[in-house]
């Protein structure tokens, strides 16, 4: 009686990482495809006056605290960046970087930015605006420490919704 519940017990025990093994392995996340990204990235407004929507998304990315480097109205072409001292007691970076400020002083980074690219297209009697977002996180020599693309929905949903609300604004002469 004892051997087989010591034999029960062995195959339990071998049985069971490979159990959890598996189930881990099913929760692992695959890559967005680029058509994916795209859809939550891009947003098409009812006006064919490319000027306006222009106008708006410098001025929502301004309010955003992003400083314009580029901006190309033949072209439809935006780009700026958003920096944050990342010491700087006032300044919350959570939302965007999803660390907190000790843990990224911790790792030497004193520099956290976002860049932005923008894409204004006539697409038949309607605008087509698409935009993407990318977090850099710098140390003190200014060297990159992590790189990547901000892939969050809701991120994007939250910026159109401002510039939703600019264009209204600016169709208002607000």
């Amino acid at each position: 009686m004892l051997k087989r519940l010591l034999i029960v017990l062995f195959i339990i025990c071998i049985a069971l990482p490979v159990c959890a093994r598996k189930k881990v392995e099913e929760e692992i996340i695959t890559p967005m495809s680029q058509l994916e990204k795209r859809q939550f990235q891009t947003r098409t407004y009812e006006t064919i006056d490319k000027p306006l929507v222009m106008k708006a998304m410098l001025n929502v990315l301004q309010d955003e605290g992003f400083i314009v480097y580029n901006a190309n109205p033949l072209l439809g072409f935006i780009y700026g960046v958003k920096d944050f001292d990342t010491s700087d007691p006032n300044i919350d970076i959570s939302k965007e970087f999803g660390l907190s400020k000790s843990r990224l002083n911790w790792n030497g980074i004193k520099v956290a930015t976002i860049e932005t690219t923008a894409n204004i297209t006539e697409y038949g009697k309607n605008m087509r605006v698409r935009v993407n977002f990318k977090r850099k996180l710098l140390n003190v020599y200014g060297n990159a420490q992590f790189i990547d693309d901000v892939n969050d929905e809701n991120y994007y949903q939250e910026f159109f919704s401002k510039v939703d609300k600019a264009i209204f604004l600016q169709k208002q002469k607000i």
